[in-house]
Parts: C-alpha cells; sequence; structure tokens
C-alpha cells in the first residue's frame, strides 16, 4: 500500500523522519489517558505501515462507531453499497455483521473476499438492508435504490446520518478542555478555512471574552471567513496570511479545503509567525490546521509557547511523521506539556493533538 496515498504531505527527507524507541516512549507515557494511548499506538503504526486496519481500530473505540454497531445489531442480510475505504471500514470494524457483498455503479468482481454487484444487476429480496457508505451523494443514491430496485426507505441506511457529529468536538473537545480559563486571553485559529472554529471558540469560551487572531492565506477561503464572521469583527482579527517559521513570502497553492505551500503554488502569499503576532499578549489557546506546516508554525511560536504555556490543538495527520514529530518537537520547546488525542472522522483524517501544560 503506497503510503503517499494516504497523506496529503509528501515528506522527501527519510533521514530526518526516523524515530527511535526512546521517542516512541517518551510520547507514549506523556499521554493523558488510555484513549489517547489507544490512538497514538494505531495511528503510528499507520504511519510506519500504511495498513487501514490501525485506522479502523481507533474508529472502533469512538461514539460513532458505538451507534453504527447499535445500528447494525439483529440485521440478517446486509449489502454494502460502495466499495471504497469507508465500505472496507465497516467489514473490518463491525465483523460480526452478515454482510452479504458490496453494491457499485462502476465495478463488479470481488472486494475484500465479498462479491461484487453491478447497481444495474442487483436484485433486492425482502429483508435486505443496504448500507451507503458513500461521503457524498448519499441521498441521490438512496433514491434510486428506492426508485429503480423499488426498495423501502426503512431499509436503506445512510451511513452519514450515523456519523454527522463525529465532529462536533474537534478542537473543542470537553473531555480535555472542562477546566480551561481563557479571561481576556488571546486565541490563534490558525488555519481558519471558513471561520467556524473561530466562533466555536468564542461561543465556548463566552464568558471568558477571549480576542481571535484569525489567520487564512487562501483568498476565497478568507472571503468567506470573512462573512461568517463580520458580526464577531470587535473580538476577532482576521487576516488573509499564513503562519510559519519567520515572516516572508512564500509560493501558495489554492485549493479551499486542501489549499497549502508549495514550490508549484499559483500565488505569493505573506507569512507570519506566533511570536510576531502574539507580541507580549497573553496566548492562552492556539489551534493548527494549516496543511502540513504545523512544524514550522511551531518553530515561529516557540517564545510564545514557552511564555505563556497555551493550550495546543494541533491537526497531526497530513504527514506520516507528524504523529512523532509534532509531540517531540512541543517538548523540545517546553516539557510542561502532557498530551491526549481525540480523532473526528470515519477514515484516516481529523486526528487531533492536544497539548495541555501540567505545573
Amino acid at each position: 500500500m503506497m503510503l503517499r496515498e494516504k497523506f496529503p504531505c509528501e515528506e522527501n527527507d527519510i533521514q530526518k523522519n526516523r524515530i527511535t524507541i526512546e521517542d516512541i516512549k517518551q510520547i507514549y507515557w506523556k499521554m493523558g489517558d488510555s484513549r489517547s494511548r489507544n490512538i497514538f499506538e494505531n495511528r503510528l503504526m499507520y504511519s510506519l505501515t500504511g495498513d487501514y486496519k490501525y485506522i479502523g481500530k481507533i474508529i472502533a473505540k469512538t461514539e460513532a462507531a458505538k451507534n453504527i454497531e447499535k445500528m447494525l445489531e439483529g440485521l440478517e442480510t446486509v449489502y454494502i453499497y460502495g466499495v471504497g475505504v469507508r465500505g472496507k471500514l465497516l467489514v473490518e470494524i463491525f465483523e460480526n455483521i452478515n454482510w452479504k457483498g458490496f453494491i457499485d455503479l462502476n465495478k463488479d468482481g470481488f472486494y475484500m473476499d465479498y462479491p461484487i454487484y453491478y447497481f444495474s444487476d442487483f436484485e433486492y429480496h425482502r429483508g435486505d438492508v443496504i448500507v451507503i457508505s458513500n461521503a457524498c451523494d448519499g441521498d441521490k443514491i438512496q433514491q434510486a435504490l428506492m426508485d429503480d430496485k423499488r426498495i423501502p426507505e426503512k431499509n436503506i441506511i445512510l451511513l452519514n446520518d450515523y456519523i454527522k457529529h463525529v465532529k462536533d468536538n474537534i478542537y473543542f473537545d470537553p473531555l480535555y478542555l472542562k477546566n480551561t480559563k481563557m479571561k481576556n486571553k488571546i486565541f490563534f485559529d490558525l488555519g481558519s478555512f471558513d471561520g467556524k472554529d473561530t466562533i466555536r471558540a468564542i461561543d465556548y469560551f463566552a464568558k471568558d471574552e477571549i480576542r481571535v487572531y484569525a489567520m487564512e492565506p487562501d483568498e476565497k477561503n478568507y472571503i468567506n471567513c470573512a462573512e461568517h464572521l463580520r458580526v464577531y469583527m470587535n473580538t476577532v482579527i482576521l487576516q488573509n496570511k499564513g503562519i510559519g517559521d519567520k515572516k516572508e513570502t512564500k509560493s501558495f497553492m489554492e485549493g479551499g479545503v486542501s489549499a497549502k505551500f508549495s514550490e508549484n503554488g499559483n500565488v505569493l502569499i505573506e507569512v507570519d509567525t506566533i511570536d510576531h503576532l502574539a507580541d507580549s499578549q497573553d496566548v492562552g489557546f492556539i489551534k493548527m490546521d494549516i496543511e502540513g506546516y504545523e512544524e514550522s508554525a511551531l518553530d515561529g511560536g516557540i517564545e510564545t509557547i514557552k511564555r505563556c504555556s497555551p493550550i495546543l490543538a494541533i491537526s497531526i495527520y497530513h504527514k506520516r511523521s507528524d504523529i512523532w514529530r509534532i509531540p517531540l518537537k512541543i517538548l523540545e520547546i517546553n516539557p510542561k506539556y502532557q498530551f491526549y488525542l481525540g480523532h473526528y472522522s470515519f477514515g484516516w483524517d481529523d486526528t487531533v493533538l492536544y497539548g495541555i501544560a501540567r505545573t
């Protein structure tokens, strides 16, 4: 299995990305609970091997998986619509379910030793249940199954309906932030995208009257942010900038959700640092989702992280080495941090590292 397919940011320098047993032990014992240790173990194995079963082991422990398992209990004949990663995860996680095969619009043969039925050839029998695993167009697929195959609506299950709340607590997991005090402190939203995490932060810390620096380098995303945040502009400083290890101008590839720094970028953007923006202000929380540039952003925030020991909530899945290099980088800057991990998708993405400094 090619690792590059699963990690959106390629890494060329293999030597610098090596990990030692001592590194693993150091990070493992900094994990604050069993949930985090489980995610760390399996995320690490996924990074090292590219075997998707380790992502399945993470998802199997989530509330979304428990909801899906309850939904599937007692069903006698179950098919999965969609030959892909999410269908594979369903079979691997819920191995006690009586799966009968896959249905697909464009493929036939076998997948995971189960038969694949062309949509046009599939024959529905009373009592069959179809789980639509597709991430997109689930409603259209459901309607096609009802119209073309006369399958009752009650016998069609949309996986998206059971995982739609999986991202509700991303970056603001109350399990880890319940005692957080942010009175008059700065919240950094690095990779603001559409501004909704900024709004969630303002709501979450409503009693603390936080101030926000929101950074979004992609122009279309920035315009979207400005629209969503216009009623909060007395609280938010929104800038069309990237974040890195020094102030500079860099080549950037625009692209919405996947926008990132790239030598082949189509625009030049201004890059700033956490330390420069923070200056002498009290920073209480830094959230980062910046498409593989998280380590550089940490390098540009060394003085702030040492001085303020802010809560950190950092995406840790863009590069295969993120799972070890980012926590090691944080500990190098400030060894007071303890770590927690949360996973907020039914797939490989949206694993978040929380860093909380302990005295």
